[in-house]
């Protein structure tokens, strides 16, 4: 797996930050605000997934590097493919600075698609920073018998999810309407560590999520061989497997290419941080820059790379930019994809 880093863009942001700081009463003030208070990052998922980890790893640097150095403590709020999570970030989390969150690289365009029980506006967050650019990728187990994607189109494939809000279900509904794939999704797995045992205890076939957290939190898959990779949804090829086919090469129908294109960019938010709206200025100024410095660390890129953790930062700008983007998208794109994820996935059987 490789380290990558985007250097330039961080430092940027870091004089960027500074700039907004430069005012030392500002600072002052921050910092007297954060001294003895506990910041609580919201991860959008149950425990055991990559967000949870990404998000305990970063908790370390960002003290170091906040004004008044606050604890930083992980909450964990699956729910409704993280929906529930950007809901109470939205609605009802304090706007003070004391609550940031990791939602679902999903979110945004949720929100623009109106998915089940979406009550929060997505271009109101306000971005700190990512970790990495992550890529979607088809995964089934071998025991599914499907090894191409064309294989997908033949037979059914069980695949796990963990809500409406999430890639896990919206790409494969779309991707079905839109190729004629026969991906059957069941609801309601706590996070991407319950349905990485719903697929150890074969309860569902496969999954359309980030490929990279494969790496870090089931290597054995890869190791032992026994998952096949069918389909990237990214922009690019996946660096480890190239010879796995993107879907946007798979049509030459214009409509089809812009709605791959626009799901696939999402990857920009897939290790991203954020605050509610409201939050002061200069509070979302120093979160910002303890981020950039916190993602620029020597050290954590370091111990990123022994921990088999994909560590591309990406600035603040970039993320707003791409919620930006999905919130100007045309308008007959989003009706193709509102109109293709009616057809809907089961529950999950309760045990």
């Amino acid at each position: 797996m490789s380290l990558r880093t985007t250097m330039g863009g961080v430092a940027a942001l870091s004089l960027l930050a500074a700039a907004t700081l430069a005012n030392p009463a500002s600072a002052d003030a921050v910092a007297e605000f954060y001294k003895g208070k506990t910041v609580i990052i919201i991860v959008a998922a149950g425990p055991g997934g990559n967000h949870t980890k990404y998000s305990r790893f970063m908790a370390t640097y960002l003290q170091k590097y906040m004004p008044g150095h606050p604890n930083f403590v992980i909450q964990n709020m699956g729910g409704a493919g993280g929906t529930k999570a950007a809901n109470f970030l939205y609605n009802s989390a304090p706007k003070d600075g004391t609550r940031i969150s990791i939602l679902l690289s999903d979110t945004a365009l949720a929100s623009r698609l109106r998915t089940t029980g979406v009550k929060y506006k997505a271009n109101e967050f306000q971005y700190l920073g990512g970790a990495d650019r992550t890529q979607t990728a088809f995964v089934i187990m071998k025991s599914a018998g499907i090894r191409t994607f064309a294989d997908a189109m033949k037979k059914q494939v069980i695949m796990g999810s963990t809500g409406k809000g999430s890639q896990t279900y919206t790409v494969p509904t779309i991707v079905n309407a839109l190729f004629g794939t026969k991906f059957k999704t069941i609801l309601g797995y706590r996070g991407m560590g319950g349905i990485y045992l719903a697929l150890e205890r074969g309860e569902v076939e496969g999954f359309s999520s980030v490929w990279a957290s494969i790496h870090s939190l089931r290597p054995q898959w890869i190791k032992e061989k026994t998952i096949d990779v069918i389909a990237a949804v990214s922009l690019d090829k996946l660096p480890d497997r190239p010879d796995v086919p993107l879907l946007q090469d798979m049509t030459n129908d214009p409509m089809k290419k812009k709605i791959i294109r626009l799901i696939a960019g999402n990857g920009v938010l897939g290790r991203a941080w954020l605050a509610p709206p409201k939050v002061p200025a200069d509070r979302i100024a120093a979160l910002r820059m303890a981020f950039s410095k916190a993602l620029a660390d020597p050290d954590a890129r370091a111990e990123t790379a022994k921990r088999r953790m994909t560590w591309n930062p990406v600035p603040w700008q970039d993320l707003q930019n791409q919620v930006k983007a999905i919130v100007a998208a045309d308008d007959s794109v989003i009706q193709r994809m509102r109109a293709a994820i009616k057809t809907g996935g089961k529950a999950r059987r309760k045990k």
